[in-house]
């Protein structure tokens, strides 16, 4: 018995079965009462045609299902199936045996449907993937509309897939694509890319063309794309979506209005030119009015005044009036308001709860009444969605962008900056009170896209600058420091002309791109705004203003990311005294800034002073936040650093065990921070001299990363970098060799060759090399560390002493004494000015350059 359609070819071919499929249940009863007495009264059943052996060499690819209904394991479709769908049974028919084709060296390429907005594009995609859902494990759903939607949504599906990397966004969208590429978790995966704007945009996103490359990796990995922009062929199969044939474009219609005839149903399918979100509508409005059809044939054509925008076929007259028509024969002037708003937000998921009793005020006089009364605003929305004009999805709606483009050109110009207006102000109205919390996070997800839909940074009101500020605080939180960065640099460059470059607006907006500059390690970049903003506010607001210490401490950090830690010590232990002074030894901004003192005064090499901040910065935060807190196990690992660096290797595992063994209970075994935790123990026992232990905990570190986060990801080249290092220690050069060769070339593909990981990557392998007694090999990697970090980072960076201190070492061993001495004189120099005479890095140096002169 069979209750789905599958098709039964070669051997199979002979068995006679009972297929239930299409049909109704009294006509599925009456089959099966028919096969039960051929059976019972002994007759042999028999399949209609006799089945066609295979040929020889041949195989019949026959489609694994799941039991039938049974629904994949992972799944994220935010649409409902529509129950009026119609018609697009060959394009469905195609698209799904395109998917199936590709077996062995033939790969399934992603599929591009494009073609005229509101041509169903969208719909077929959800109507596939309801229809093949059993195929398949994952189903997951990714709007397109910006690149930080398609991060976001990918590291949503890491998320689902146990595979996120918490707060770098980025990360985990790479992670779910890798682990999509490799199927370790999921044979069968689907993945829709909805509303791409066309393949310009790949190079701006990496993630979403590693994506499309992941299709041909597994089989049974499939991407579907939907957009407008038919160059998609270099990449994907192109698909172009076209209108219904009149014939379904009639049925959908009467699948609304049932009154309607054939004629009726053919003429206005004709008047809305076949268009498949038009014909909803047009049906949706009929059957709610009972217009008659030619009527609203009418009335359509007579306001059919623009051409659609983009991408209207050849000889077809395009609609662009249907949803007005809608709206100009509503008697309710409170949807049409609702409608008019809601055309000015982007075309995301708009949150119903945007618009709530407590902004009444905000609205225009229309909605003031309605939204005061829950179920007047509900039995509001539900007219729209009855209508067809939005679509209910999960606490939010959704507006065609069609739809929307033709409610705001019909909306007068006077009034359309209104609402304009007034969507800044409700956008802004929602910021979250925290940003810190997970709730806060999810608000300002919401947000994003109407923010850069409605160019929200061109609004002149403090509440939506504040909301800016929050967002790009938000995008650099997750991770996602390429969208952050554009944000900021927008909103410095437009609010500098609007209200001025010292502005305390402007300098905020800079202040966050100076930070998302440190975070791509354009420490450079990022001193020189840190610099300007704390001068001025300085000057203008007072050393003891809250904004005025939150810039020494993030000039400090830039600082003591270039090396600089005499002036970042110095701006900290006044940041430190001001906060003491002026919050109190506990407040929590208080032990931030002793902690960030700390990290200085360890590099600085006063493990003393630094263990006495950790200390208490450790004992205040078990008091204040709990030992489970974030902080407070940061504020351990810390305090383990700086054992370590004394040589108290004891208590500083110790510490490091408690860390570890809170992150298993509390995240698992498996969990980054547990992993991390993990490396960190392994990093104590290898300087305690316990190679064994230290080789198996970070090849355990490795194993964990390999399976979470895939082979590329910069975590899982951290771990096989460490590795590496123990396994030298151990004398296994020609495996410490291969692992760092690895390593090497990955950031180079990933990073570029100037990366400071990638220039990292080279060191190591020059040390390796060195131990092998290849000291010409080691001396060529040297020199372009020595050389890259020099113009990079300058002639005084700590890296760049670094490297011509490991330049000179080398060649020694070479026996090219003159060169060494050169060499570690200037570093021994630097360091005496840089660090002081005392420093154990410069005692290090004196030590190195004793040894050549010997």
């Amino acid at each position: 018995m069979k209750v789905t359609a599958v098709r039964d070819e070669g051997l199979l071919g002979s068995v006679a079965d009972v297929t239930l499929a299409g049909l109704t249940e009294q006509a599925a009863r009456d089959r099966l009462v028919t096969a039960a007495r051929t059976v019972r009264g002994g007759q042999r059943a028999k399949p209609p045609s006799r089945p066609l052996y295979p040929p020889v060499g041949a195989a019949s690819p026959v489609e694994a299902l799941r039991f039938p209904g049974r629904p994949p394991g992972i799944w994220q479709v935010p649409w409902p199936r529509n129950p009026n769908f119609v018609g697009r049974a060959g394009e469905l028919a195609g698209l799904r045996q395109r998917l199936t084709r590709g077996t062995g060296t033939v790969p399934v390429l992603p599929q591009a449907l494009h073609g005229l907005g509101g041509v169903g594009k969208t719909q077929l995609v959800v109507e596939y993937a309801y229809r093949y859902a059993p195929s398949y494990d994952v189903v997951w759903w990714v709007g397109a509309e910006q690149s930080a939607l398609i991060i976001a949504s990918l590291a949503g599906l890491a998320e689902r897939l146990g595979i996120a990397v918490p707060g770098k966004a980025e990360d985990s969208a790479a992670a779910a694509v890798e682990s999509l590429r490799r199927a370790e978790r999921q044979a069968a995966w689907l993945v829709v890319v909805d509303n791409a704007a066309g393949p310009d945009m790949l190079p701006e996103s990496p993630v979403l063309r590693a994506l499309l490359s992941a299709a041909g990796g597994a089989d049974g990995g499939h991407v579907i794309v939907t957009s407008r922009d038919s160059r998609w062929s270099e990449v994907a199969t192109p698909i172009d979506v076209s209108v219904l044939p009149r014939a379904e474009a009639a049925q959908l219609i009467r699948n609304r209005a049932v009154e309607l005839n054939e004629a009726e149903a053919l003429a206005v399918a004709d008047a809305v030119d076949g268009l498949p979100l038009a014909l909803e509508q047009a049906g949706a409005w009929l059957a709610e009015t009972g217009m008659p059809a030619d009527v609203y044939e009418r009335e359509l054509r007579s306001r059919a005044r623009k051409v659609m925008r983009h991408g209207a076929p050849a000889g077809r007259e395009p609609v662009a009036t249907t949803w007005t028509v809608t709206l100009h024969r509503l008697d309710d002037p409170a949807a049409v308001a609702l409608a008019q708003l809601w055309a000015n937000f982007g075309p995301e998921p708009i949150p119903l709860d945007l618009i709530r009793p407590n902004v009444a005020e905000l609205l225009p006089a229309e909605l003031q009444s309605i939204v005061v009364d829950p179920f007047k605003y509900a039995e509001t929305v539900g007219k729209l969605a009855r209508l067809a004009l939005v679509r209910s999805v999960g606490g939010t709606v959704v507006m065609h962008r069609l739809v929307q483009a033709v409610l705001r050109d019909e909306t007068p110009s006077g009034r359309r900056d209104d609402l304009r207006n007034t969507v800044h102000r409700l956008l802004a109205a929602a910021r979250p009170v925290d940003r810190t919390v997970p709730s806060g996070w999810g608000r300002l997800a919401q947000i994003y896209p109407h923010l850069i839909a409605t160019d929200l940074i061109t609004c002149a009101d403090d509440a939506a600058r504040d909301l800016v500020i929050s967002m790009i605080w938000y995008l650099r939180r997750i991770g996602d420091h390429r969208n952050g960065r554009s944000l900021a640099q927008q909103t410095s460059r437009q609010w500098a002309i609007a209200v001025g470059e010292d502005h305390r607006y402007t300098l905020a907006a800079q202040a966050e791109l100076a930070a998302t500059l440190r975070e791509l390690t354009d420490y450079a970049g990022a001193r020189a705004i840190e610099e300007r903003i704390f001068t001025w506010r300085r000057e203008i607001l007072g050393d003891d203003h809250p904004e005025t210490l939150e810039a020494a401490a993030q000039l400090a950090k830039t600082l003591w990311a270039l090396g600089d830690y005499p002036a970042a010590q110095f701006l900290e232990e006044q940041l430190l005294a001001r906060r003491e002074d002026l919050l109190g030894d506990d407040h929590l901004h208080t032990l931030e800034a002793a902690a960030e003192l700390a990290a200085t005064l360890r590099e600085a090499g006063n493990y003393v002073a630094a263990r006495q901040h950790e200390e208490r910065v450790l004992t205040r935060r078990l008091e204040i936040l709990g030992e489970d807190h974030p902080d407070t196990l940061k504020a351990a690992t810390n305090l383990a650093t700086t054992l370590l660096e004394i040589g108290d290797y004891s208590s500083a595992l110790a510490l490091e065990r408690q860390v570890f063994d809170r992150r298993r209970e509390l995240l698992g075994e498996d969990h980054l921070d547990t992993l991390k935790a993990t490396a960190e123990i392994a990093g104590a026992v290898r300087t305690g001299g316990d190679y064994h232990t230290a080789l198996q905990l970070a090849e355990r570190v490795l194993e964990g990363c390999r399976k979470i986060l895939g082979e590329n990801h910069p975590d899982t080249l951290e771990a096989a970098a460490n590795l590496a290092e123990i396994v030298r220690e151990i004398g296994s050069y020609e495996t410490a060799r291969e692992l760092e060769q690895r390593v090497l070339a990955r950031r180079r593909e990933l990073l570029g060759p100037d990366h400071p990981r990638t220039l990292a990557a080279m060191a190591n392998l020059a040390v390796t090399l060195w131990w092998a007694a290849d000291y010409d090999g080691a001396q060529v990697l040297e020199r372009q560390v020595a050389d890259r970090r020099r113009e990079l980072l300058g002639p005084d960076h700590p890296d760049t002493l670094v490297a011509m201190a490991d330049l000179a070492a080398t060649l020694r061993s070479a026996a090219d004494y003159q060169g060494a001495q050169a060499l570690e004189r200037q570093v021994l120099d630097r360091r005496r000015e840089l660090l002081g005479p005392d420093h154990p890095r410069t005692l290090a140096a004196m030590a190195n350059l004793a040894v050549t002169l010997w």
